[in-house]
């Protein structure tokens, strides 16, 4: 008796679901925390208190031109809802992705901790929402942490579990096109 392997989308699936599901635990209790639990609970600050009040993002270390391109077309690829906020919201849409990525390596590089950055840029994300029009949706946040990690800040996977940096890799290596 031979026991087949689930093809790779089903397996990619899966961790995406228990991601999502993590996630949006995690903002259904910030949501419902008080705000002197939710500061007692996270060192991270808001994202609009922590980043430059310029309409630029913020730089890190490992950022270039060309990851930035491969963020955007990346976090598209695992997002397809946000191809559409970048139809209707053209640079906004990219500077919000560009900086919402950007401010997950920040959060991750100074806390170290990868569920306090999740957290972190969606708490700022509700305070410039309307000023964005970003879908508040787990798979947005999912894919702009995830997508981030692998191209803007590729040094800090080394601050992830490793359990999760492999479901990341795996989404990662979905989103490489094949080798001819």
């Amino acid at each position: 008796m031979t026991i087949r392997r689930p093809p790779r989308w089903v397996i990619l699936f899966a961790c995406l679901i228990v991601v999502a599901m993590v996630v949006a635990g995690v903002w259904v209790w910030s949501r419902n925390a008080d705000s002197s639990a939710r500061s007692a609970t996270t060192t991270s600050l808001p994202l609009h208190t922590a980043l430059p009040s310029s309409s630029t993002p913020p730089t890190t270390s490992d950022e270039s031109v060309v990851a930035d391109g491969k963020f955007l077309a990346e976090v598209t690829e695992v997002d397809p809802s946000l191809v559409a906020y970048e139809k209707k919201s053209g640079n906004v849409a990219l500077r919000s992705l560009l900086t919402d990525g950007s401010a997950f390596c920040s959060f991750l590089k100074r806390d170290g901790d990868i569920d306090d950055a999740m957290v972190s840029v969606v708490l700022g994300a509700q305070h410039v929402e309307a000023q964005t029009g970003l879908p508040m949706s787990v798979t947005t946040f999912n894919a702009v942490d995830a997508v981030a990690l692998l191209t803007l800040c590729p040094s800090l996977q080394k601050s992830v579990p490793p359990s999760d940096m492999a479901k990341i890799r795996a989404l990662g290596a979905s989103l490489t096109p094949p080798v001819n």
